[in-house]
């Protein structure tokens, strides 16, 4: 499995991370032919490598203008000063408004970049003709911005209209970087520890620490390992984020390789005296014989971290923790279940254990609380891997009768296969009671039928 491991000890920004692809070896010619089939107007955007040290370190830095102007401009500076030798001093990134990647060489002011929702970003990626696994994974990497930015404002992804990220050079940044991920064939990352910097940026609603909210609400739902850093400024953007929270399948060290086939530096636009400004891409073949068969079974399921929270306790009626747990499942807990347990002085007690998302954490904790006998609740965050589910409606009755119609979960690989078929109980149990059938056979010819797969989807 082609593995890749992103590097990023002094952070990262969209563009780093495009950058960084291309200097692994990525088709800049083909890469820029799949970026003209983005749904946007002819000639509304440019892009142009620029090779460059940071403190001694060959990178590349990518460059996308707006106009022609800003083209012009950027080849004019480029003419008077040997930039790639000269350093500049740490300062504040200056994000304005929401979530742009500052590092972008651009003089236009925020006025000039069209605001746009959530919706019409996404309806743009759907129209571009790109291939499949590039739009999905544009897709996915603009709803997490834009439910983490709806987080944060208290409003709902609908409600969210991007305005930096919503312009054109940060979709440039986002989809280029799914396309040109598609591209390099990669199947797992695994992305460090992420440092986010100090300091303050300027948003239109003023003046907020970093990391700023979007970023850290990111970084919040992925569970991602931060980084001590002595960088005073804004190193990891809201889009740099976005990115890597969503290709992450893990966060660590430097995974296990055979050999190193690739190696890749991104480049920021500054370039102070004491670090590299850049970020680093790995690429090359996990290691076979290790974890060779977790590898196998990623690639065929959705892989997402969840919530553990862990109760116990031996005073409690056995109809309060039935209640207790149907309540859980009622509030969106995933899974409830109880365990017998031995408890202090050998008393006979019961574990009561919640599988739920991580943003309903604090709610699962606070109804524990209330409804049960216990003290204090723990937690954890664990990874599973999830089958893909859909709901069929089976009709059982050939004259079409409501009757005997059962519901039927049906379990899916990313591939389509079915793996697990499984009959609801009640309405299985209801049709033997009404018809006089065995429920064996009942459940048996239910699941039969949704394996066949023409029933209807709900």
């Amino acid at each position: 499995m082609l593995t890749a491991f992103f590097d990023c000890p002094f952070g990262a920004a969209g563009d780093m991370l495009l950058g960084a692809l291309i200097d692994a070896g990525l088709d800049f010619d083909l890469w820029k032919e799949e970026l003209t089939k983005i749904a946007l107007p002819d000639g509304c955007f440019s892009v142009r490598l620029e090779k460059l040290l940071r403190c001694g370190i060959h990178s590349t830095k990518l460059h996308v203008f707006l106009s022609a102007d800003d083209a012009h401009e950027h080849d004019h500076r480029a003419g008077l000063a040997h930039h790639h030798d000269a350093h500049t001093h740490p300062h504040k990134h200056g994000h304005e408004e929401h979530s742009h990647d500052s590092s972008h060489n651009h003089s236009h002011g925020p006025s000039e970049h069209p605001h746009r929702g959530l919706s019409e970003i996404l309806r743009i990626i759907e129209k571009s003709s790109i291939k499949p696994a590039a739009k999905k994974l544009a897709a996915q990497i603009f709803t997490r911005l834009g439910e983490a930015e709806a987080k944060v404002h208290g409003v709902t992804p609908d409600q969210v209209h991007f305005h930096e990220v919503g312009a054109v050079d940060a979709i440039v940044d986002i989809v280029g970087f799914a396309i040109a991920y598609d591209l390099m064939n990669i199947e797992r990352s695994i992305v460090s520890p992420l440092p986010v910097g100090a300091g303050t940026i300027s948003s239109m609603h003023g003046q907020f620490p970093v990391p700023g909210p979007a970023t850290l609400e990111l970084l919040r739902e992925a569970r991602a390992p931060l980084s001590r850093t002595h960088i005073d400024y804004e190193c990891l953007t809201p889009t740099g984020a976005a990115i890597l929270t969503t290709i992450a399948e893990g966060f660590g060290s430097q995974p296990e390789l055979c050999a190193i086939d690739f190696i890749g530096y991104g480049a920021g636009s500054l370039n102070p005296a004491g670090h590299p400004n850049v970020c680093r891409i790995v690429v090359g073949q996990s290691v076979s014989g290790k974890g060779g068969e977790k590898d196998r079974i990623s690639s065929r399921y959705r892989s997402e971290f969840i919530s553990v929270v862990e109760c116990n306790f031996d005073d409690l009626s056995p109809q309060v923790i039935a209640y207790t747990s149907d309540k859980l499942l009622a509030e969106g807990a995933l899974d409830v279940f109880v365990t017998p347990c031995t408890m202090k002085k050998g008393r006979p007690g019961h574990q009561l254990s919640v599988l739920c998302k991580m943003e309903d954490e604090m709610r699962v904790k606070e109804i524990l609380l209330s409804e049960t006998s216990t003290l204090g609740v723990r937690s954890g965050v664990t990874e599973r891997l999830v089958a893909e589910r859909e709901t069929r409606r089976i009709d059982l009755k050939s004259d079409g009768s409501d009757a005997q119609s059962v519901r039927v979960k049906v379990g899916k690989d990313l591939d389509g296969n079915v793996i697990n078929v499984q009959p609801e109980f009640e309405d299985c149990a209801s049709v033997a009671r009404s018809t006089g059938l065995p429920l064996k056979e009942v459940l048996s010819k239910a699941a039969i039928k949704a394996r066949n797969g023409r029933e209807e989807k709900r």
